[in-house]
């Protein structure tokens, strides 16, 4: 298909749960045989990494507020674990729907 899908993975200081959320997607991603590329950033920073690092999506573990120029993912599951799988299948089928990831 195509090229592996860039996700941003966003926190508010992206020290820890940015880093544990990137991590549970490479992890899932290699379970589903799709190709990512994880990149991670702060919250504050939010407007220059999109810019500059041309995500396909972005998954925060904090609020980000609504944006109509790329599709945001609420990435608390990934720490909480309270809807993780149905965060996957959302976060793959968007980038299966893309034709990015294969």
């Amino acid at each position: 298909m195509g090229r592996p899908a860039v996700i941003l993975v966003m926190c508010g200081s992206s020290i820890a749960t940015s880093n544990l959320a990137a991590v549970k997607l490479e992890n899932e991603a290699k379970r589903r045989k799709v190709k990512i590329v994880t990149k991670k950033g702060k919250i504050a920073d939010m407007n220059t990494l999109i810019s500059t690092m041309k995500p396909d999506l972005i998954v925060a573990t904090a609020q980000t507020g609504a944006r109509d120029d790329i599709k945001v993912f609420s990435g608390v599951p990934l720490i909480s674990t309270v809807g993780q799988e149905k965060l996957y299948d959302d976060i793959f089928a968007y980038i299966e729907s893309m034709g990015l990831g294969q």
